[in-house]
């Protein structure tokens, strides 16, 4: 009579013995895993392996994936990870390794992609800049050919309306002149009106 370690209930052994047991098939293949790393060549045993910290004598050779962590196959029998679901070690290497590489390939397409992009943005900088340039060169163009017709156009404008206030200038000049005259003459009148009331003899006035 013993307690099961997985689940802790108390079991009576039969007349079979531990045989007379239900297989525990998870327990089966972590005996399986273990026999075959102790059955591994000499030179492959040579590499270096982690050691479980709860069982100084195991070695890491399964993967718990609820904890993700790395554990050892008593761990799973009797220990922390007993309730839990576990790999072996290799395949979950394997897998997150494949995993690995295949994040490592997608990042560096993306960067590629990334680069792709920002060489087309560099080209696509310098056409609009080239396009600015020439809409400036073209604009500038265009306004120096405004200015020089607007500069002609001014230069005939003020040239005509110099001739047009010369000519007023002297037209009314001319009627200055007229009216000057016109006034000379008017004041010799009244001068020599004013002499002929001054004249007392009456012949001399009606000559």
């Amino acid at each position: 009579r013993f307690r099961c370690p997985s689940c802790r209930h108390e079991v009576v052994l039969d007349r079979h013995g531990v045989y007379g047991l239900q297989r525990n098939l998870l327990v089966e293949n972590i005996i399986d895993i273990y026999k075959q790393e102790s059955a591994r060549p000499l030179h492959a045993k040579a590499e270096q392996h982690l050691m479980c910290e709860e069982h100084e004598d195991e070695r890491i050779n399964i993967y718990c994936l609820r904890c993700e962590a790395p554990t050892c196959s008593l761990c799973k029998v009797f220990g922390a990870h007993k309730d839990c679901e576990v790999a072996p070690l290799p395949a979950v290497y394997q897998r997150q390794k494949s995993e690995l590489s295949d994040g490592i390939a997608m990042l560096v397409a993306g960067n590629d992609r990334i680069q792709a992009i920002i060489t087309q943005m560099e080209e696509i900088c310098r056409t609009i800049e080239d396009n600015g340039r020439r809409q400036k060169q073209h604009l500038g163009l265009r306004f120096d050919s405004l200015y020089s017709i607007l500069e002609e156009r001014k230069k005939e404008l003020l040239q005509s309306i110099a001739r047009e206030q010369e000519a007023k200038v002297q037209r009314v000049r001319g009627l200055i002149r007229q009216y000057g005259d016109h006034l000379e003459a008017s004041s010799k009148l009244v001068e020599s009106a004013i002499q002929a009331m001054e004249e007392p003899q009456m012949a001399v006035y009606l000559q």
